[in-house]
């Protein structure tokens, strides 16, 4: 199975935390965590559409004006999604700067704050020299953000402060059957990749109203969705999920390990190793025995571990064998 989605971490275990999502074959990516990111290129940077920020401590959000000052012109929006405070903290950055010169650039700025059930939505447009615009609230349901191919999903959690854990999940994978595509005499081409389109707006709500018959013009012939629907597989979608700096507590546990179950990967802190759990509890954060018994309990494909404390530099492989022994069982 060609996966929908590439995911990597931006930086090294002992630095700041940030995943960057590549949707493959889309000139698109999306970013869990905005720490520092000198390290991820200008073409990449600039895929960018969506940003899944967890809470606004330095190392998790000092990147935002790394990506600002890349995508300043571009027309594309670019979307912040984060919990409580994060429109006042991208109202501060944007406060940070002199505009004057900016009201013919494109780029407009979206912001999601997520708190007490509901979703304040924000926007900061350049050509208003980034002036705040409040927008109605919708309803919180557990989904930040739904598309055709994928939906994310968010749960609130403390740090002492409130912060956000994400999946982002793939409700189905298409899988092309090149022995019937042969068979049929059809080619390979970017008309597969409007026929994978079409088939998931007709299983969303995209198309939920019965509308005109599509249909796919191929080898000068005439296709219906129906006719092709033949060559395609349906299967189980992926799962990426990302838990950062949480406090080790029962409640916290409670909502992670369903929440990330059933994860192709996940990507999940280690600050601190069991043998110093007290400190652990003193400063929010999970140990990596935790981080391996939620990845063993949700039942999760692969666990990345990072966001190590710097006391382990000397040892990091510790780390890495408490969390395998863990969640191996």
């Amino acid at each position: 199975m060609k996966p929908s989605f590439h995911a990597r971490p931006v930086n090294g275990p002992f630095e700041d935390p940030c995943v960057y999502v590549r949707i493959l074959r889309e000139k698109r990516a999306l970013l869990f965590d905005l720490g520092y990111m000198g390290r991820l290129e200008l073409g990449n940077l600039l895929k960018i559409t969506d940003i899944f920020v967890t809470h606004m401590h330095m190392d998790h959000f000092a990147g935002f004006d790394t990506v600002l000052r890349g995508v300043l012109k571009r027309d594309i929006p670019l979307r912040v999604f984060g919990p409580e405070n994060i429109t006042a903290c991208v109202e501060g950055k944007l406060k940070g700067y002199t505009w004057n010169l900016i009201k013919d650039y494109p780029l407009k700025i979206e912001v999601f704050e997520i708190k007490d059930g509901s979703i304040s939505h924000s926007s900061f447009y350049a050509e208003n020299l980034f002036e705040k615009i409040v927008n109605p609230e919708i309803e919180f349901d557990g989904i930040i953000k739904k598309e055709p191919l994928f939906k994310i999903n968010g749960i609130v959690l403390s740090h002492q402060i409130p912060v956000m854990a994400y999946s982002m999940e793939e409700e189905f994978h298409i899988n092309i059957n090149k022995a019937i595509l042969s068979e049929k005499e059809l080619p390979v081409g970017p008309w597969l990749s409007d026929l994978k389109k079409a088939i998931r707006e007709q299983k969303s709500e995209v198309r939920s109203q019965k509308s005109e018959e599509i249909t796919f013009e191929i080898n000068n012939k005439i296709f219906t969705l129906e006719e092709l629907m033949e060559i395609a597989t349906i299967t189980k979608g992926q799962k990426i999920s990302y838990v950062m700096d949480v406090a080790p507590t029962d409640e916290n546990m409670g909502k992670i390990i369903p929440s990330v179950k059933g994860s192709d990967i996940l990507f999940c802190e280690a600050y601190f190793l069991e043998k110093d759990r007290d400190r652990a509890e003193e400063r929010h954060h999970l140990t990596a025995a935790i981080a391996g018994k939620i990845a063993r309990e949700a039942n999760v494909g692969s666990l990345e571990i990072m966001h190590f404390s710097p006391k382990y530099r000397h040892c990091a492989d510790e780390l890495y064998n408490e969390a395998m022994r863990e969640f191996k069982g």
